[in-house]
């Protein structure tokens, strides 16, 4: 892993590193009598959160060698890791999610949110209004990065780009500087149900609106304004050759030119 690491350092000039960490299935460890063994030796007994935390442990401090910050996911942090001060915490899980932003900030962690900002979800609607609504900082301190409201593999009916453009990664209780700590957000897209075929409508104007929220001033969040805005980005993208697919029903002036 040292050796890894060293490599990937090398060769990608980002200043951070996402170790993962989450989903973490005990099972498989659990099928291992090599690494049964190896608790047993270390004392760890059938704690199997005390080996994760001895893996994650070690991947930090091999990490810290190259130079990088590193990101894990808030299951690390949930399962009582020891974690560097340093270390950014990334929020997925939208059920919960302000108060684990309160909790991880709480601890000192720097944050990032992506809880609000799933967009492979899929719903019927104007979704990007939600995603644009997501206020951040609206929790009750390690820094902290929000996904949660933000996974665009999830579809919903409708404009769900409302959805995206609602979410506010400060929107939680908590400290002038707690919120301090929370560096930004982040919109996803897992590819359980996404191909080439569908992978650039899905992601755009919904992440588009994700883009605004997190760039824009906290006191802009009229979403009529944010859908004129977002319509006519969208369809400078059509225009372009890439696929976004329409906010609601509408057309776009160039695709009438000569009629």
């Amino acid at each position: 892993m040292s050796r890894f690491f060293k490599e990937v350092s090398s060769v990608f000039p980002d200043g951070y590193v996402h170790l993962g960490g989450d989903e973490v299935d005990f099972s498989c460890w659990k099928s291992n009598p090599d690494i049964k063994k190896f608790m047993d030796e270390q004392g760890f007994g059938q704690d199997y959160s005390k080996l994760e935390s001895f893996y994650i442990q070690k991947l930090l401090d091999i990490v810290t060698t190259t130079k990088k910050g590193y990101i894990i996911w808030q299951e690390v942090f949930d399962n009582g890791v020891k974690l560097k001060p340093d270390t950014v915490v990334h929020v997925w899980m939208n059920s919960g999610s302000d108060a684990e932003m309160n909790k991880v900030t709480t601890a000192g962690y720097t944050t990032i949110l992506s809880a609000p900002w799933y967009l492979d979800y899929i719903s019927y609607a104007q979704d990007w209004q939600k995603y644009y609504k997501v206020e951040p900082l609206n929790f009750n301190g390690y820094q902290t990065l929000l996904s949660s409201p933000w996974y665009l593999n999830r579809i919903y009916y409708g404009q769900d780009w409302q959805n995206p453009y609602k979410a506010d990664p400060q929107d939680f209780k908590g400290t002038e500087a707690q919120k301090k700590l929370v560096i930004g957000g982040e919109a996803c897209l897992w590819g359980e149900y996404v191909d080439a075929t569908n992978l650039t409508p899905r992601l755009w104007p919904r992440a588009s609106a994700v883009g605004e929220r997190l760039w824009s001033a906290k006191e802009v969040t009229d979403i009529n304004d944010a859908y004129n805005r977002l319509s006519a980005h969208r369809c400078r993208m059509v225009e372009r050759g890439i696929p976004a697919e329409p906010l609601f029903s509408s057309f776009c002036p160039h695709e009438y030119k000569g009629i």
